[in-house]
């Protein structure tokens, strides 16, 4: 964007490390529908800004991109998002994966949406490259808008997709936590579920889209469970998440159980578990007891062998758990310890039922 020139009403953040992802189709796929109202910062991380020219084409004469470099020497995405939020003027900001792309005119309706309900948190529609749709958060049926951290289930949806106003960046820290190859995103995307202001779900428009057609993604990259669990032992630190009301600390502690701890545990079974695997997991387990003694009652049964058997780890108990988790049937994947708590909010029964209606 050319100096002297208004001040975007967003500004969206594209972290690129490789000259060979699509790079030019995110960002052509920003700035469809957004005109002036959008500017695009592509930090180039690592490498040489005039290798992405190749893919950015045409697009690197648009006055609404601007190409910036960042060398950190980490393998994390923290860094370049981190860097290109420092630079960002706009009213909102968000991010987006080079891999990934937004339907067509998206951006348009993301910013005709928060002009009309002045939100605090824009989180887009999701969806796969191949079509599939994800439904988290699982909100109240027919609500998409002032929506409740509990009631709606935001915390499932920690990654921080979509538009959030600039002014909700962390004052104190980087809103991406550093060095991290996976899981930066989680402390600042429960942040905002858990925010006093207006969140809203952009159903019925524009879907921000996981692309699949890149040869790797970092995300995806097999980590040791210590490695995959840093995110949270970081968060466990933390004095905003204790400073909630119980009944938000325990709707997160749910979701890290179910989305985070448990498929971590299973993906690794059947492996060697190292000491330094077995203790981040029982320092995590803790603090999550901790956080909420009753977070686990929410748990199906299945889940909960497993959650049960984190928290006091050996190699034996987590396979014997995961091995009986395998073997569940759809009444001990469905329903919770006591069959009183099946219909709960986070109960894996009212989800279930919840995905059968409709968004």
């Amino acid at each position: 964007m050319n100096a002297g020139a208004p001040v975007p009403f967003a500004d969206v953040v594209i972290a690129a490390h490789d000259p060979q992802r699509a790079v030019g189709r995110a960002v052509a796929s920003v700035l469809d529908g957004g005109g002036d109202d959008v500017r695009v910062t592509v930090v180039a991380h690592g490498i040489d800004p005039d290798l992405l020219a190749p893919e950015l084409g045409v697009l690197s004469e648009d006055p609404r991109l601007r190409v910036v470099r960042f060398d950190d020497g980490v393998r994390s995405p923290a860094g370049p998002f981190n860097h290109g939020l420092g630079l960002a003027t706009a009213v909102y900001v968000g991010v987006m994966g080079s891999d990934d792309f937004l339907e067509p005119g998206a951006m348009g309706e993301w910013i005709a949406h928060l002009r009309a309900r002045g939100s605090d948190y824009l989180i887009a529609a999701l969806r796969n490259q191949d079509g599939a749709v994800w439904r988290d958060p699982l909100t109240r049926r027919g609500r998409h808008g002032d929506l409740d951290l509990v009631r709606d289930r935001l915390a499932y949806r920690a990654a921080p997709l979509g538009l959030i106003r600039r002014d909700l960046l962390p004052p104190d820290r980087p809103a991406l936590t550093p060095g991290l190859a996976t899981g930066e995103d989680i402390e600042w995307g429960l942040e905002l579920a858990a925010l006093d202001g207006r969140i809203d779900v952009g159903v019925g428009l524009g879907a921000y889209v996981i692309g699949a057609d890149a040869p790797q993604r970092i995300t995806l990259e097999a980590r040791s469970l210590d490695a995959e669990l840093e995110a949270l032992r970081l968060l466990a630190r933390r004095e905003w998440l204790h400073r909630l009301s119980s009944r938000r600390r325990r709707a997160i502690a749910i979701k890290l159980w179910r989305m985070n701890v448990v498929p971590a545990v299973i993906v690794r079974a059947d492996a060697p578990w190292s000491p330094e695997a077995l203790a981040a997991l029982a320092e995590v387990t803790a603090w999550l007891e901790a956080l909420a003694p009753r977070a686990r009652r929410s748990l199906g049964r299945s889940e909960r062998w497993i959650a049960d058997a984190a928290l006091q780890p050996t190699a034996a108990s987590l396979d014997a758990s995961v091995a009986r988790a395998r073997r569940a049937g759809t009444i001990d994947r469905v329903l919770t310890r006591n069959p009183l708590r099946a219909l709960g909010t986070d109960a894996p029964l009212r989800r279930v039922l919840r995905l059968r209606t409709p968004a």
